[in-house]
């Protein structure tokens, strides 16, 4: 389950922004998960809610968007979204792909209160 350490990971670099920025409270952290990441969305969310219980990220709820992969052929350059891992251009049927999206994962935003106010 690698999903525990990737919510260790966010729960560290959250933690670390709240602390520098002064953030009172963190309401809603905005994930990007590459469909290639293998991420299944509920084990990230347990995970995550165990690692933050009695911290203040506790309650923080994480709202997770799947990014699609898609990648361009080197041999006819179009550029496609792969919904079944089998990487062949659907153009030409060539092999040789760029990688353009869906192997990261990345914090977009916060939704924090700050001083008393609400900022998304």
């Amino acid at each position: 389950m690698h999903e525990f350490s990737l919510a260790v990971n966010i729960f560290d670099i959250v933690l670390e922004t709240v602390q520098k920025e002064k953030i009172n409270r963190v309401y809603t952290i905005n994930l990007d998960v590459g469909k290639l990441m293998a991420v299944v969305p509920e084990s990230l969310i347990f995970g995550f809610e165990a690692v933050s219980k009695g911290t203040l990220l506790e309650n923080t709820r994480l709202e997770i968007n799947e990014i699609p992969v898609t990648v361009r052929c080197k041999k006819c350059g179009t550029e496609s979204e792969i919904d079944e891992f089998i990487f062949m251009c659907p153009k030409c049927n060539g092999i040789d792909l760029e990688m353009l999206s869906g192997q990261d994962m990345q914090i977009v935003s916060l939704e924090v209160e700050k001083n008393g106010n609400y900022n998304a």
